[in-house]
């Protein structure tokens, strides 16, 4: 039995190593620092876009609803750029980076950009489907949520280094909390998703009269 195999199923500690693998409660603090990062990215590329756009005469100067669209483009594009390219080079984002944690493939191995892709689509189908994909995790063995199914991932200490071991026990972190997690995730979906969403809707038209006014003041 090869050692991703081993991995995998995480039994047996005869003669192997073991290897935690990071819970819930972590993994959340970790999400909600991102969700921080990725709303600051998001500012940074919605004013160089509108900026552009706005240079470009592609938006009129007397119309500013199309800012409130490109916001939402924008913050797609700042959440893929985030998450695929730091999994990829390191294995962190900033929140994984702060509460020492990293992702990697189940052999140990970094991931490569399709995996990491991968990981990013069912970020999204997790979503979609009510957040349960994230949930999951919580009550899954292994600790991965539908994401870390799809792409082959584990979640682990950012020093951890024995996943390519002959023999792996993945032992979860928090054990027997799950419907802690439970309840905890129902209040932060509840009310951060929402605070969210209002502080990016609103950060379009702010954008948009920020560098009309900028314009107008150089002409």
């Amino acid at each position: 039995m090869d050692a991703s195999t081993n991995a995998e199923a995480g039994t047996g500690k005869v003669g192997g190593e073991t290897v935690t693998v990071i819970g819930f409660g972590r993994r959340l603090v970790s999400n909600l620092v991102d969700a921080v990062f990725v709303f600051l990215f998001t500012f940074i590329i919605t004013f160089i876009i509108g900026f552009i756009a706005l240079l470009s005469n592609i938006f009129r100067p007397d119309d500013s609803a199309p800012f409130s669209e490109l916001v939402i483009l924008s913050g797609l594009l700042a959440s893929i750029i985030y998450f695929v390219g730091f999994w990829v080079s390191s294995g962190q984002t900033m929140g994984k980076f702060i509460t020492g944690i990293k992702v990697a493939k189940i052999d140990g191995a970094k991931l490569s950009w399709g995996a990491a892709i991968l990981r990013y689509i069912g970020y999204l189908i997790g979503a979609a489907a009510l957040s349960i994909g994230f949930l999951w995790l919580a009550f899954d063995n292994k600790r991965q949520g539908w994401h870390d199914k799809m792409a082959g991932t584990l979640v682990v200490m950012a020093d951890e280094n024995r996943l390519g071991a002959e023999s792996v026990t993945l032992e979860p972190s928090d054990p027997q909390r799950n419907w802690v997690w439970l309840m905890v995730w129902i209040v932060v979906a509840l009310a951060f998703p929402a605070g969210l969403l209002g502080g990016l809707l609103a950060l379009g038209p702010v954008v948009g009269r920020f560098m009309l006014n900028m314009l107008g003041a150089g002409g």
